[in-house]
């Protein structure tokens, strides 16, 4: 009858464990998938939130920084991707579109439309010096 140590088996239990679930299952290595993911998921959100979030004055930028963040998240899959690139190319190319068309839409409608009525528009001016003598007790 063999006298086996317990300490051993259960030693070589783990390793042999551990060894066959690292090699059970290798996770992708160098894959810019994700990336290219989340930044064409991220132009999906800025192109369906422009066209309410431009009416807003100022908020109407928020759309182009969700493309930049795409353009971000593209960009650095594609600087740790070995291979797998094609949707990471593809999310920073609608990322980069998005960001130019949405950020010259929200300067364009800022600059032309928002601005000048909010200059022009008096008792705005009225209200906004009530809140501020309110708030500051001058």
């Amino acid at each position: 009858m063999p006298t086996t140590h317990p300490s051993t088996s259960t030693a070589g239990h783990r390793e042999q464990a551990a060894t066959s679930r690292n090699s059970a299952a290798p996770a992708p290595q160098g894959s810019a998938t994700g990336g290219g993911v989340l930044a064409l998921v991220l132009s999906g959100v800025a192109l369906l939130t422009a066209p309410v979030l431009l009416l807003l004055p100022y908020i109407g930028f928020a759309p182009a920084l969700a493309a930049a963040a795409g353009i971000v998240l593209a960009v650095t899959g594609l600087r740790v991707a070995t291979h797998g690139r094609g949707v990471a190319v593809t999310g920073l190319v609608v990322s980069a579109l998005l960001f130019v068309l949405l950020l010259g839409a929200a300067t364009v409608w800022n600059l032309g439309v928002v601005d000048p009525a909010i200059r022009d528009y008096t008792e705005l001016h009225e209200a906004i010096d009530r809140v501020r003598s309110i708030v500051l007790g001058a």
